[in-house]
């Protein structure tokens, strides 16, 4: 048995080797998964239901009473083949290992020698017995991880399904493709009864509620209840097509219920031998679980197609009734767009002629939009219902200003000549039908800003203009338009303008009020898509040629256009705040393109094509759908929460291929992924530079307290005055001679202060002693040197605090020259002239001045007033430069925005 140390350590390697990330997107969840293919279980806790399916590689666990999602298991390496449980404790087999969980996190794993797989497992006590495909049966002992035993079928004998009869200790019953079972002793090893030939392949064993009676399907439709204690047909019942499931109910009624391919369930009331129902196209794939609750009316079923269901039956009435569902797309999306107010909502549009609502926070609050009584009308016409909905989703548009009064949701279908509205309010299809002008199919639709009116985009050229409200006919955008197909559809900000793209490879902009065309712009190829952003007047559109163009509706010209897809781009669509264009395209690939910039800044690939995307409302995901995928797989965006470089990505970069987020998210490698990250960087980028014009005025990067404090030292040193008297230090040993500055050093250099020329004498020379703070020292070295050794001293002082800068200047040594002053003020001029550390220059100064004005005042011949002079020319020269460069950025926002 694996250690729940050796597991995880197992689950980290395998995450670091998947799962990885592009520069701005990364793997974060799926959504709109239920269930596959593999049957699923159920047990109970007390009087609670669990039910748990399986999706891939990961498996869901439910609380059947309110069908609301509990927790998600950890992913396995292969996909997952079956399942089965034991107490609290979820056992599933996934390549040729059976894994424990408990509350969807491993704690314990057997097998994983050998090439096999295993089809099917199930319990007894501390053992697991699994089928495999290379027709053995293999025991495990769960307490040691061991291979217990093994049975080997023969080649007359392909083992399909296994069983543990009620009260046979140790017994497993066995079936096969030649439609014979046996009973095997899996404690000794040995086969105790071979059944004879049941007259077809079985596919299907089930425990009745009888003591020693097994339910037995037939891949002919035959349902037999055999004794196996006597070995005696009991009764046989026949379906339509392969019995996949059966059950049994356990309450007062005794009815079983079986399942087949067509997705139909049987009920069969088995104390007068007859058939009481067949619940048609109760599932659109193929039934893989049937249950009755125990001592409940309730049947819970199964299918391939997404979905789980449960049916309540009422007394004395075997028709049963729909209760509660679980349910997603059973056909790849075909269009993805958020809408609602909370901006956490997906309205997705799929190949099954469904229109579905998945929530990206609660899965509880995913459904289905209903399109009308499409189940009776099934039953009465006797067809699967969907052959009853409408056709496939083509095009669709949501507004949310309407939300509360009327239908806000319009799709256009394949081949249809009319859209249909639909409400989001009341989750159901809308009582209008758009019907086009001319009966022509309709291609493109939108919904206007306001709300009010849905638009018609036809194959024929022309474009439609309806009521959203009353469904009425208002008028038809014809005269001078387009002559080819519409390809996209939008209105601008205040309903004023409706742009039109075509194939015949124009975008016309109409005025509504008079429907007519007020400008048209030629392109080079015939576009296929368009997208608007209502924000900032950009229109992008997709074309024949592979490109995407910008333009710009204020000027009517082309701004931007990006180039690099090698296929036809699939679907694209503008960020939140315009500066991204992100597009699919069958190339695989999902590019990320800038707009101020015109470079592009992400790329990925993905093994299975993007058929859809979509941008969230916050700018936190990006949501994709993609071929032989029935989810929508949401993608972070890790600008929101990293440092990314968004430097240009070259054309001929090798596109990273990426894993598809799993249902449990993705694990955390973020530390390792950033420093090989940031190392990657660290290589690729330039040299920062201090300043970058030498005409550019340059601040210092400090924190600003460094320069406002220094002005208000001496408020700041009034309101942190000490209530009491401060302590003082201890004072360090008479011998330790201290450096002067406002940094408290050791001098650890022994200098001689005697008499060089009497060195016997103990007499100290005070005219070699030297007073002169680091400061002090560089600001002299600094005089009439080169730039390096001013740099010098402004390096020195931007690392001293306000108050040591206080305390410097005002230890400046005065003579009759004023040295030290006038040093410091070339040094401030050499700041200003260098247009670098302007701010800090200007505190410096002002600092200088309020301690040493009066001093200078006092000298009015020192050659330090003509440096102030030189100080005051810059300044107002500098200022004179800065005010002309911010008068006019007002003037441009100004007329920009009263325009």
């Amino acid at each position: 048995m694996s250690t729940v140390t050796d597991t995880k350590k197992r689950r980290v390697e395998n995450s670091k080797k998947l799962v990885a990330h592009s520069k701005i997107y990364q793997p974060f969840r799926a959504i709109g998964y239920v269930t596959n293919e593999v049957p699923y279980i159920i047990n109970n806790h007390g009087q609670d239901y669990f039910l748990t399916t399986c999706v891939g590689n990961s498996f869901q666990t439910y609380n059947l009473g309110r069908m609301n999602l509990l927790f998600v298991s950890t992913p396995t390496e292969k996909p997952i083949t079956c399942m089965a449980s034991h107490k609290r404790l979820i056992y599933a087999a996934a390549g040729n290992v059976v894994i424990g969980y408990k509350r969807g996190r491993e704690v314990s794993r057997v097998g994983g020698e050998g090439e096999f797989n295993i089809s099917e497992i199930i319990i007894l006590g501390a053992y697991i017995a699994a089928l495999c495909d290379d027709n053995t049966l293999k025991l495990w002992d769960t307490t040691s991880g061991d291979l217990y035993t093994e049975i080997e079928f023969g080649e007359e004998f392909t083992a399909t399904h296994i069983l543990h009869p009620s009260t046979y200790l140790n017994k497993i019953l066995v079936s096969s493709t030649q439609g014979t079972m046996q009973i095997w002793n899996i404690r000794t090893n040995k086969m105790v009864y071979q059944f004879r030939f049941m007259g077809s392949p079985i596919t299907c064993l089930a425990q009745s509620p009888v003591v020693d009676v097994v339910a037995v399907g037939l891949l002919d439709g035959t349902v037999v209840l055999h004794n196996i204690k006597a070995d005696e047909k009991i009764d046989s019942v026949r379906q339509d097509d392969k019995v996949t499931a059966i059950t049994f109910r356990t309450d007062d009624e005794q009815v079983m219920a079986t399942g087949n391919m067509q997705g139909d369930v049987a009920l069969w009331d088995l104390s007068d031998r007859r058939l009481n129902h067949i619940m048609k196209n109760a599932h659109d794939g193929y039934v893989t679980s049937l249950t009755f609750l125990n001592n409940q009316p309730i049947l819970v079923t199964g299918g391939n197609d997404n979905s789980i269901k449960q049916w309540i039956f009422e007394k004395h009435n075997a028709v049963p009734h729909p209760f509660k569902s679980r349910s997603g797309h059973h056909a790849p999306p075909s269009k993805l767009q958020y809408y609602g107010e909370d901006r956490k909502t997906i309205l997705s549009a799929g190949r099954d002629h469904s229109l579905r609502s998945f929530s990206t926070v609660r899965d509880a609050q995913n459904f289905e939009f209903s399109q009308g009584r499409l189940a009776k009308k099934a039953k009465d016409r006797g067809v699967s219902m969907d052959d009853l909905k409408l056709p496939q989703i083509v095009d669709l548009d949501v507004n949310d200003s309407k939300t509360k009064d009327w239908d806000n949701i319009i799709t256009c279908h394949a081949n249809d000549n009319a859209c249909r509205t639909w409400s989001s309010k009341s989750k159901r299809i809308g009582k209008h039908v758009l019907i086009s002008s001319d009966k022509t199919a309709v291609k493109s639709t939108c919904i206007s800003t306001c709300g009010n009116f849905g638009f018609l985009g036809c194959a024929s050229g022309a474009v439609d203009m309806f009521n959203m409200q009353s469904g009425q006919y208002r008028k038809t955008f014809v005269e001078n338009g387009h002559k080819k197909p519409i390809t996209g559809l939008t209105t601008d900000t205040i309903n004023r303008y409706l742009i039109t793209s075509s194939v015949d490879k124009t975008i016309k902009i109409w005025e509504i009020k008079t429907a007519k065309v007020v400008h048209t712009i030629e392109l080079e190829s015939p576009v296929v898509s368009m997208r608007y952003h209502i924000d900032n007047d950009l229109l992008a559109v997709v074309c024949d040629d592979l490109g995407i163009r910008v333009i710009d509706l204020e000027t009517k010209r082309i701004v931007r256009e990006f180039w690099g897809h090698r296929n036809r781009i699939t679907d694209f669509t503008f960020s939140p705040d315009s500066r991204w264009i992100v597009s699919a395209s069958l190339d695989g690939t999902v590019r990320t393109w800038d707009l101020p910039t015109g470079a592009m800044i992400d790329i990925f690939k993905v093994e299975d094509i993007v058929t859809c995307l979509a941008f969230s409302p916050d700018s936190d995901f990006l949501a994709t759908a993609h071929v032989d995928n029935v989810g929508i797989f949401l993608w972070s965006n890790r600008t929101q929460y990293a440092n990314v470089s968004l430097r240009s990505i070259p054309d001929d970069y090798d596109a990273q291929l990426l894993q598809l987020p799993s249902l449990t998210g993705t694990e955390d490698d973020s530390d390792v992924e950033s420093e090989e990250e940031s190392v990657k960087d660290d290589e690729n980028m330039q040299d920062t530079v201090d300043q970058l014009s030498e005409k550019m005025i340059t601040m210092s990067m400090e924190p600003r307290s460094k320069w406002q404090n220094l002005l208000h030292l001496d408020t700041i040193k009034s309101r942190n005055k000490p209530k009491e008297a401060p302590k003082l230090p201890e004072k360090a040993p008479f011998f330790l001679p201290t450096l002067p500055g406002a940094k408290n050093q050791f001098d650890l250099t022994t200098v001689s202060t005697f008499d060089k020329e009497n060195p016997e004498s103990k007499r100290i020379n005070f005219s070699q002693l030297n007073t002169d703070t680091e400061f002090d020292k560089l600001l002299r070295s600094g005089y009439e040197a080169d730039k390096k050794c001013k740099s010098t001293f402004v390096e020195y002082a931007k690392s001293l605090s306000p108050s040591a800068i206080d305390l410097e200047l005002r230890s400046f040594a005065i003579d009759g020259e004023l040295t030290l002053l006038n040093y410091y003020l070339d040094a401030i001029l050499y700041m200003l002239k260098s247009r670098k550390n302007f701010e800090l220059a200007q505190a410096w100064l002002s600092t200088f001045l309020n301690i040493h004005g009066d001093l200078i005042v006092a000298n009015p011949t020192n050659p330090i007033h003509q440096k102030l002079k030189d100080i005051l020319a810059i300044q107002d020269s500098e200022f004179g430069r800065l005010s002309q460069q911010i008068h006019y950025s007002l003037c441009l926002i100004d007329f920009a925005r009263r325009t």
